[in-house]
């Protein structure tokens, strides 16, 4: 039985350096990411994969006090995205050149 358990245990420990690489991947991605919404998406997923490490090491620890602070880190990641989106949009919404043409027409009369 003990086998087992370390075999789970170096598979856990084997997922969360994976997850670690593909956090930074993604990082990468944030940086050099041609449009904000490579950006935003970039950020998002990287939330994600936090979390799930964070839930990973929580079981290999036995810390049940590191699900609330994934829960938070959830919550924040989501604000993160829909702040950056708002930031994202607002000066689209602010300059009318940006507008179709049937909108134009709308609000010119």
């Amino acid at each position: 039985m003990e086998t087992i358990d370390n075999a789970y245990s170096a598979l856990l420990w084997f997922s969360v350096i994976l997850l670690s690489v593909f956090v930074c991947a993604c990082l990468v991605r944030a940086i050099l990411g041609p449009r904000i919404a490579d950006r935003v998406l970039a950020i998002n997923v990287i939330c994600t994969k936090t979390i799930i490490i964070i839930a990973v090491l929580s079981f290999l620890l036995q810390e049940s006090s590191l699900l609330d602070i994934a829960i938070v880190y959830a919550m924040i990641g989501f604000l993160a995205v829909v702040v950056l989106t708002k930031c994202y949009l607002m000066p689209h919404h602010a300059n009318p050149a940006h507008m179709d043409y049937k909108d134009r027409k709308e609000n010119t009369g």
